[in-house]
């Protein structure tokens, strides 16, 4: 359980939250037919550090796989108005790489810089291609080759230009 200021967030509630956040990336995972495992985590400077980390816990690295992520509060709202996709890519070698931390209540976790995160996408990109996905422009008529008044013209303006040139 999480707890926070006001209440504990019981683990099915943290789920639910999760769920939620994950709705926003996935077309994103449909497009690309992943089955991805996708953990939200909080952005943090530690103390003594000069860049922002998240950070995984061992069982969360011990899956083998690349992690999606974005960047939530401890209540697991998102604190990204743009709500970037991160991918942190597996890595073999995290145990040895990876710096690890335990906090005050135990809990060992692996910290990463946000820096070796690869930003898949956000909500303008997301737009972007539902726009796109919208007007596809092949697909759209040129009004210049639908329109008999747009030939009829083309017509006079060639036989003004030869009249022209005479």
């Amino acid at each position: 359980m999480i707890s926070t200021k006001n209440k504990t967030m019981t683990s099915a509630e943290r789920k639910a939250k999760v769920a939620k956040l994950k709705e926003e990336h996935q077309d994103y995972f449909d497009k690309n037919s992943l089955d991805p495992l996708y953990i939200p985590k909080m952005a943090y400077r530690p103390a003594g550090k000069d860049e922002l980390y998240v950070s995984f816990f061992p069982s969360e690295l011990e899956k083998g796989q690349d992690i999606y992520t974005e960047f939530v509060s401890i209540n697991y709202d998102s604190e990204d108005p743009k709500r970037t996709l991160y991918l942190h890519r597996y890595n073999a070698h995290w145990k040895q790489e990876y710096e690890l931390v335990t906090s005050s209540s135990g809990f060992e976790r692996h910290m990463i810089p946000v820096s070796e995160l690869q930003v898949i996408n956000d909500v303008t990109n997301r737009k972007e291609e539902e726009i796109k996905a919208i007007f596809d422009l092949k697909d759209l008529p040129n009004p210049d080759d639908t329109d008999p008044m747009v030939k009829v013209l083309t017509r006079i303006a060639v036989a003004l230009e030869k009249i022209s040139n005479k």
